[in-house]
């Protein structure tokens, strides 16, 4: 009953009145940024979707160690974790699941649901919250949960970012540097207000004539209602009696608003190791070639959080020997163009057969394409043996 509630509070949405679905409130909370509300923030979203999409969507398989070298092999794991994990959700979305619990909450559980027999029958994701661990006396380490009770290591696939106070337990991105993301809340509620009187300054109003109080008062709460809102914008303001109307302080351009919003946007690109350009940062005086920003990425970003998801699954999951491989090729993979040329070298030198060539491209193996091919051009001297001995007997 513990695991149907957990999925319940996970997959099913939580009915507030006649509502099914609240949504979150426009003030984002100044200072209060946490897990929960990180995701309001428009660039760590776009980090946190696309890391999770892009390793969620990759080829996925288990290779075991031969003498050949790592290949691959049929594997129930595989099957379970790129299909159905679970009942409740494809192996996409069960991945994109764990990578965002992993990003931001630096934790992200799923239990291992067993038959008798010990063979793996689902993987069930846990609310980031609602799991602990814990040291034994003896040295041992455990798990609660606050429905299902204490839980031993071997029953759960726990991933975690570095921590620095446990080695166990991973460190959440978002706690560690609040301070960035809170800073970044609050530049955009000061843009906020500021479109909320059209983008400019204070207006100061100023006359030689000593008008009273009463009749200062009546002036601010006129202007304030005429002329306070972005919806006002385009009325007139009438002066008499030699008034003067000026801006007091600075506007949003002034104060650079667009500069200190794009800094933050790569801030949070060096917390989730993204490239800024990834994120929609201006990066204008930047000249780097995407397939370089895609390298990048993949090398410091998406690499990282694949080894983190693959030792895990090896660890618990899998025979002595074997591997859970992430392919990155296609997210690495040039023009239409750049790729049949790539793939023609690697036939011609012998490193790839046509089959597995037509295997990256989608085709449909041939028969035959499974022989490894030679050019000449890759033999001693530029020929081949049966060159090299036809020389020998002409000169015979």
């Amino acid at each position: 009953m513990g695991l149907i509630r957990n999925l319940q509070q996970r997959f099913w949405p939580r009915r507030v009145g006649t509502a099914v679905y609240v949504w979150p409130e426009p003030n984002l909370g100044i200072s209060e940024i946490t897990q929960r509300k990180v995701d309001t923030l428009p660039p760590v979203m776009r980090a946190i979707n696309m890391v999770s999409g892009d390793l969620a969507r990759l080829p996925a398989c288990v290779q075991a160690d031969t003498p050949a070298g790592y290949d691959k092999v049929p594997s129930d794991v595989a099957e379970l974790i790129t299909r159905a994990p679970n009942q409740y959700q494809s192996g996409f979305e069960w991945m994109r699941c764990m990578v965002r619990d992993l990003m931001t909450w630096g934790n992200a559980c799923s239990v291992i649901r067993r038959t008798v027999g010990g063979e793996i029958l689902e993987l069930v994701p846990l609310l980031p919250e609602s799991f602990q661990l814990h040291y034994e006396p003896d040295g041992s380490v455990s798990y609660t949960h606050t429905e299902m009770g204490k839980l031993h290591p071997d029953e759960l696939l726990h991933f975690r970012l570095a921590g620095t106070s446990n080695p166990l337990w991973g460190d959440s991105p978002v706690a560690r540097c609040r301070a960035t993301l809170d800073l970044m809340a609050e530049q955009e509620e000061c843009g906020r207000q500021h479109f909320r009187t059209g983008g400019i300054g204070k207006v100061g109003l100023t006359t030689e004539e000593n008008i009273g109080e009463e009749a200062v008062k009546r002036l601010q709460q006129g202007f304030r209602s005429s002329h306070a809102t972005a919806g006002s914008i385009a009325s007139p303001i009438v002066m008499q009696g030699g008034m003067e109307a000026k801006t007091i302080g600075q506007s949003l351009q002034q104060q650079e608003w667009n500069t200190a919003r794009n800094w933050s946007v790569r801030q949070v690109a060096q917390i989730w190791g993204v490239p800024p350009q990834l994120l929609y940062a201006d990066e204008s005086g930047n000249v780097e070639h995407t397939y370089t920003q895609l390298r990048a990425y993949v090398d410091s970003c998406l690499s990282h959080y694949a080894a983190l998801v693959a030792g895990e699954i090896e660890r618990k999951l899998l025979a002595p020997g074997e591997r859970f491989y992430f392919d990155f090729r296609h997210l690495l993979k040039g023009s239409t163009d750049q790729v049949i040329t790539s793939l023609r070298q690697a036939i011609d030198a012998g490193i790839m057969t046509q089959n597995e060539a037509r295997e990256m491209l989608g085709l449909p193996q041939i028969e035959g394409g499974d022989e490894l091919i030679f050019s000449k051009n890759y033999a001693p001297g530029g020929q081949t043996d049966e060159d090299s001995g036809g020389y020998e007997d002409a000169e015979d």
